[in-house]
């Protein structure tokens, strides 16, 4: 770096090395941009994100807040959202969701939001405003809705339409495409993520969830190892936090002369294939279904596969980055991690 550079140049590199996996290089990067340009509060959700990143709670939490100040309503709906994850994370769930819900302060649909009254008789509609691998996950809190008798319209990404709608445990009123429904006219209307503290603010009731949440297609003879190390290439905030070396899922294994077959899980990563001499994913979530269902188990990095994996039954190793995910933090007293037959190691380092 120079010391002719740009606030905004020095952002833009800051993101650069968050996006390669650098945390350290990006906070230096973010600080110095923040201290050229100070009343730029964008800035410090960008250096919370790299200070979360490297464990730095009450520094991070100290950029969130004083984010939420800026005049831009997205930057104040970034840092309240960011906020919530940080206390999500430290076990905080009452302040969690309450900074969370901030998100979408000031949308118009607001008013028409779910906050858990009788429905009487009207459809609800559960959004998905997160990733894909949240709606396998989170699908678990529609049931309790569907077991009392209420009409759930589940809307979700496109390519996930045919298994919410064929194969998920239980019956969903409706799945749609997310993007065609107008959430103002819509009627009752709640974000997934929203669902959770309505229903489970402290996730008890979820992490302990055991019930199958999907229907295998036909049975076939399970013994492959599932492989799937790199998670959603469109994320470049998180994608070299998830993802690693397929050569590390393999450490896993008993020895290095064990017969079980692999089955790559993994869509696109054309060099890592061909190295492994293993054909890439189908990117149609059924066929990745029927693939789980040959695997007696399966070994993945923190992304969508892994969920629909535990979901079906499957045992999964789950490699995760440190810190983890605000989700497979365990408390005192609250020791479950959603899936019965999941087991979580660190993605660095030996197992």
């Amino acid at each position: 770096m120079t010391l002719t550079e740009s606030p905004a140049a020095l952002n833009a590199k800051g993101l650069e090395w968050f996006a390669a996996g650098q945390a350290d290089q990006a906070e230096q990067l973010l600080r110095q941009a923040y201290r050229l340009m100070p009343d730029e509060p964008a800035i410090l959700v960008n250096l919370g994100l790299a200070l979360i990143q490297q464990g730095l709670v009450e520094p991070a939490e100290r950029c969130y807040r004083l984010a939420l100040h800026s005049r831009e309503l997205r930057v104040r709906r970034s840092a309240a959202k960011n906020l919530g994850f940080l206390h999500l994370w430290l076990g905080d769930f009452e302040r969690g969701w309450r900074w969370h819900r901030q998100r979408f302060a000031g949308e118009a649909f607001e008013t028409s939001q779910w906050q858990g009254e009788p429905l009487n008789g009207q459809w609800l509609t559960v959004w998905n405003d997160v990733g894909m691998g949240d709606a396998f996950q989170f699908v678990r809190y529609t049931l309790p809705l569907v077991q009392r008798g209420e009409k759930v319209r589940w809307a979700v990404h496109q390519s996930q339409l045919a298994l919410f709608r064929h194969h998920l445990a239980w019956p969903l009123g409706e799945v749609v495409d997310r993007n065609t429904i107008n959430r103002e006219t819509i009627g009752p209307h709640i974000p997934l993520m929203g669902l959770i503290p309505v229903l489970d603010p402290d996730t008890r009731w979820g992490r302990s969830f055991s019930d199958p949440t999907w229907q295998l297609p036909a049975p076939l003879a399970t013994s492959a190892t599932g492989l799937c190390w790199a998670s959603n290439p469109g994320d470049r905030t998180m994608h070299a936090y998830k993802s690693s070396q397929p050569e590390r899922l393999l450490q896993l294994l008993p020895g290095p002369n064990t017969s079980t077959p692999l089955l790559s899980l993994q869509t696109d990563e054309p060099e890592a294939h061909g190295r492994l001499g293993l054909a890439p994913a189908s990117k149609n979530w059924i066929t990745t279904l029927q693939q789980i269902g040959r695997c007696d188990q399966v070994l993945s990095v923190d992304t969508a596969v892994a969920h629909l994996a535990a979901g079906a039954g499957k045992p999964v190793q789950l490699l995760l980055g440190t810190p983890p995910d605000w989700r497979w933090r365990q408390f005192p007293g609250n020791q479950n991690l959603w899936y019965q037959g999941l087991r979580t190691l660190p993605l660095r380092g030996c197992p």
